[in-house]
């Protein structure tokens, strides 16, 4: 890992304006996801919450990538934060006056989502501007490890904070968190890529983004691979896990805190991993050796299918956690692990003044797989043995390391190629 990298201006500024940012995400998410669940108690209706978010990536992804192509990123995402701080900080002041209801939720579920939908593009594309091509790895890995120590701390402060002074103090610290935010922004300088000289219109941008698809097999495979990574996985996790941890095994609101802390734990030892394997083999087989990990660390939760197991959780607490946070942390090693080496191909792979378009398509892929799963899990977890939901979790993990080896073969043929052309012009 090149800690140089740190000695870059731009890109420190990067790690701390997405730190703040995601520490307030963090509180934000995890204090309705436990405020939605104590409203409703059911699967179904907590999946039909969460699925609200994902309507504003349905809709909006693809102009959301043409959008953060033709804008200044950092005036994009100063607009986004600001936008978000004073949306925060209204919904403070009006929490002090009357309650927080569904329709309260509802709405801040959508406009963060909204937000999100533009940011994340936003996000991603900056960092190829701020570092070089053969820096992308170590600078991805560097933004997990500061990502995922976030990630660590963040839930478990969130529940703190929501639990004993409340939701609207979690509006407060959120929109705190944004204004810092935002000012780290406006001290970036971002390159602003060169215009390609072709004029295009909006409709023919955003026919661009999906053009990727079809010119490419790996990039169709990858994506294929992380729309069955949001269809299966992340539902299970999202959803499954704080059902099953408050309404299952009778958890408190800091026991799913502290299981959110482990499974981000996870995530940031997984620097390891990548550090270790990015020197070893190539790109393509360290995505794999992720899949496999996933479908690997799935196996020890068909012990939630025995009712002795599930009594036995059920009367030590302490155990319960350990279970859910084992799992989560090893699930989560083994997805950091893929998920750095899955951006760092497609940051290599698609043009800096393509990619929001790119990433914006992708995102309304995966938040169709991610709507899809949350409303099958839900129905799942409110009318089927646990076994079903696992049964499912695990045949998606299959399907990943399946629609991995297209990628495999079309990497391995132009290999080929390449070797073939460089012994001609020798």
């Amino acid at each position: 890992m090149k800690w140089s990298l740190l000695r870059n201006r731009n890109f420190v500024l990067f790690l701390v304006r997405e730190s703040f940012s995601l520490s307030g995400t963090i509180f934000l998410n995890i204090s309705l996801a436990l405020y939605s669940l104590a409203l409703t108690g059911s699967a179904t209706l907590f999946a039909s919450i969460l699925s609200l978010g994902i309507i504003p990536h349905l809709v909006l992804g693809p102009l959301a990538g043409v959008v953060v192509d033709r804008m200044n990123k950092r005036t994009l995402i100063l607009l986004l934060e600001s936008g978000k701080g004073i949306c925060l900080f209204s919904f403070f002041l009006f929490s002090q006056m009357a309650p927080v209801e569904s329709g309260w939720i509802y709405f801040c579920v959508l406009f963060f989502a909204t937000c999100d939908v533009f940011a994340s593009p936003a996000y991603v594309t900056i960092l190829p501007t701020i570092v070089n091509a053969d820096e992308l790895s170590d600078a991805n890995a560097l933004d997990t490890t500061v990502v995922e120590t976030v990630r660590v701390l963040a839930p478990f402060l969130g529940t703190v904070v929501y639990s004993y002074y409340g939701l609207s103090t979690v509006f407060l610290v959120h929109a705190v968190l944004c204004t810092v935010s935002a000012l780290v922004t406006s001290r970036m300088a971002i390159a602003i890529p060169p215009k390609t000289g072709v004029s295009s219109t909006i409709l023919q941008d955003m026919k661009m983004g999906f053009q990727f698809f079809t010119k490419d097999r790996r990039i169709l495979s990858l994506v294929a691979n992380g729309v069955l990574t949001h269809l299966f996985l992340f539902p299970f996790v999202l959803l499954g896990f704080p059902f099953l941890i408050k309404q299952v095994f009778n958890g408190s609101d800091l026991d799913f805190g502290m299981v959110e802390s482990l499974q981000t734990a996870g995530s940031l030892c997984s620097i390891a991993g990548v550090v270790f394997l990015q020197k070893r083999y190539r790109l393509s087989i360290n995505i794999g050796i992720g899949i496999i990990g996933m479908l690997v660390f799935v196996f020890p939760l068909l012990l939630l299918a025995d009712s002795g197991f599930s009594s036995f959780l059920m009367q030590h607490p302490t155990l319960m956690v350990l279970y859910f946070g084992t799992v989560s942390f090893l699930l989560f090693f083994a997805f950091g692990t893929y998920g750095v080496f899955f951006r760092t191909f497609y940051q290599q792979t698609i043009g800096v003044a393509m990619l929001g378009r790119f990433v914006s398509v992708m995102g309304m892929l995966f938040a169709m797989g991610r709507f899809a799963g949350f409303h099958l899990y839900g129905r799942i977890f409110d009318a089927s043995p646990l076994l079903h939901a696992i049964l499912l979790l695990g045949m998606g993990m299959i399907l990943k390391l399946l629609m991995h080896i297209p990628f495999l073969v079309d990497e391995k043929k132009r290999r080929q190629c390449d070797k073939a052309e460089n012994s001609r012009s020798l």
